[in-house]
């Protein structure tokens, strides 16, 4: 019987508590081996192995086979020579060291020392008496149980999204933007958003949501050596809102203890602890901006309408692509797009080559909510700036990116409504 398609393997039973009889990865792969030996085998077994057995005949393939039917045994047989049998037997203790090995060729003294050094844990004479060849490869099995129990669970993969706000031209609204994009996050998944403050030298994080850092960013630097997923909550301070902010330095001169390396590490060890990690930047792009974008999963790139802002969006465009930094999703945010004076988001979408994502109105109340340090989101919810501001909310609000933008579309505001 030649080894076909991969099948999918249930995973993560407690093996301990199954009859082997019954377990749903194949038992017995069988290599070096011909249809005679195969079924000697199936003949020991009385016809209970169920098609859970299989004979691989390029044993030059064994390990990605192996990794795609996750046998409990692999049986080398004596078609291969011993030096080749042993030498395959190791590179699968190496690889795979939770699978059991047997080789079915003639014992000897000297061959059973070096079967232990490559890992094997039987040799059983092919021309064995049926019940012999049956008691061995049973006493495989039940190996083959105890080490698949004994294997730790694997932990399930955290898929964080890292967002990135950036504008080349300063006085974008950068920060209002990033603090209204962590606040809304937080709407969607109370307590699993961070905002990180890269902006060193003039952050404006903490007043934009009137808060009082006890720790800053530069705190969080000086301890970099020390610092891991525990140690970092120490330097986050909370919101009310139910989102959390690593703040700028409190003076420019502190900047300087911020390396990009830490910038970097910083970012890494909270998108391991927090779903959502927003990071605000300082304009233009420096190297703690570009640090950032390599960690994201999206960048935001705030546009207004006029040209010189459209030429800067263009030439950031084309220098991500220079340095590679052509992963992220791109999301182009128009601001102030009801501005009688400039250019139509039309006009920006031919200049700067990439869609319009969303098109935030002018507001006397952004300013406001700015200067009282109150997210409009949380402020003014019903104006048509925290309408704009929840569809970019909702765009990024899916965890998961198979989902798309669409899947999120509106639930920002279903949370609204569901309130009142």
């Amino acid at each position: 019987m030649a080894l076909t398609a991969a099948q999918d393997r249930r995973r993560g039973r407690n093996e301990d508590h199954l009859r082997w009889e019954h377990l749903p990865v194949s038992r017995l792969l069988l290599t070096g081996s011909g249809p005679e030996l195969e079924g000697r085998v199936c003949k020991a077994f009385d016809g209970t192995l169920n098609g859970e057995l299989r004979r691989a005949d390029d044993p030059g393939g064994l390990l990605d086979w192996i990794a795609v039917e996750q046998p409990l045994v692999v049986a080398i047989g004596p078609s291969l020579s011993p030096d080749a049998a042993l030498s395959l037997a190791g590179s699968i203790d190496r690889c795979h060291p939770e699978v059991v090995v047997v080789l079915l060729t003639e014992p000897g003294p000297d061959l059973w020392e070096r079967a232990l050094r490559a890992g094997v844990r039987d040799v059983i004479a092919p021309d064995a008496a049926l019940p012999d060849v049956r008691a061995g490869f049973e006493s495989a099995f039940d190996a083959g149980l105890r080490r698949r129990a004994c294997r730790p669970a694997p932990e399930p993969e955290r898929t964080s999204r890292v967002i990135t706000v950036v504008s080349p031209k300063g006085g974008s609204g950068k920060t209002a933007i990033a603090t209204n994009l962590a606040v809304g996050l937080a709407k969607l998944a109370p307590g699993q958003v961070v905002l990180v403050d890269l902006d060193l030298q003039f952050g404006d994080v903490a007043n934009a949501m009137r808060l009082t850092p006890d720790q800053t960013i530069a705190d969080a630097a000086r301890a970099a050596a020390a610092i891991d997923e525990t140690t970092i909550k120490a330097y986050l301070t909370a919101h009310p809102a139910e989102c959390f902010a690593l703040c700028a330095p409190h003076s420019p001169a502190e900047a300087e203890e911020v390396s990009v390396d830490h910038a970097s590490r910083l970012i890494e060890l909270l998108s391991g602890l927090f779903p959502y990690v927003v990071v605000d930047t300082a304009a233009g792009l420096d190297e703690w901006t570009l640090a950032a974008l390599e960690a994201s999963t999206d960048m935001v790139l705030l546009a207004s309408t006029d040209v010189a802002s459209a030429r800067s969006i263009r030439k950031a465009l084309d220098a991500f692509d220079l340095l590679g930094l052509t992963t992220q999703r791109r999301h182009l945010v128009l601001n102030r797009a009801d501005a009688r004076v400039g250019l139509a988001a039309a006009d920006i979408e031919s200049a700067v080559g990439t869609k319009v994502t969303v098109s935030v109105p002018s507001s006397r109340s952004v300013p406001l909510s700015m200067n009282q340090g109150i997210p409009i989101l949380e402020s003014a919810q019903r104006t048509p700036v925290s309408r704009a501001l929840g569809e970019l909310v909702n765009r990024l609000g899916a965890l998961n990116a198979a989902a798309g933008p669409e899947s999120a579309t509106g639930s920002l505001l279903r949370r609204r409504k569901a309130t009142r």
